[in-house]
């Protein structure tokens, strides 16, 4: 049986994610403005939420591939299991955990030096490539497979979300190389 790495609360990190030397780890709900206090034992549940964003694209997108679905019936599709996933946690998770009270959200630094320092220079070179390659890809796709309206839009605004993301991955990279992170 292959060893397992136990993460603790203080390893976890991201944009809703504060490290308090008081309080330990805050989890901060954009939604109601207030900090919960994550422990340990709660890091299995909170990882499952953090996947449910990419499980919920990967199921749609398998679900379009399968069923032969346009881009529209995707995206509810995605939009819906979203949405349950988020509420599901939302209510039988996060407003179960103990509040932070008093506690005031610090500014955090940009998405650019967030990628800039958390990842390593060929993790952003693979993104960059991958980004790049879907920016170039979506539209050709589009049109061969002869997309008409909404589903042809869809295409073109997939590719330019991914444009603006290989873009600030790209600053990151500059940033990281500039320096030495």
């Amino acid at each position: 049986m292959a060893n397992r790495r136990i993460i603790k609360a203080s390893d976890l990190s991201g944009f809703s994610i504060f490290q308090d030397p008081k309080r330990g780890t805050i989890f901060y709900d954009i939604i109601s403005r207030k900090g919960y206090i994550l422990t340990s034992s709660d890091v299995r549940t909170y990882t499952l939420y953090t996947a449910m964003l990419p499980l919920s694209i990967v199921i749609a997108v398998l679900a379009m591939s399968m069923f032969n679905l346009t881009y529209v019936t995707t995206f509810f599709i995605f939009l819906g299991l979203y949405l349950i996933a988020f509420l599901a946690y939302r209510f039988a998770f996060f407003y179960k955990l103990p509040e932070a009270t008093n506690w005031k959200k610090v500014k955090k630094e940009s998405v650019f030096l967030y990628l800039a320092r958390g990842y390593s220079k060929a993790r952003l070179g693979i993104l960059i490539f991958l980004l790049a390659a879907l920016t170039i890809l979506m539209p050709i796709y589009a049109v061969l497979e002869q997309r008409t309206g909404i589903d042809l839009y869809g295409s073109y605004a997939l590719a330019g979300a991914s444009f603006i993301g290989m873009i600030i991955v790209i600053i990151s990279l500059i940033i990281k190389i500039r320096n030495n992170y």
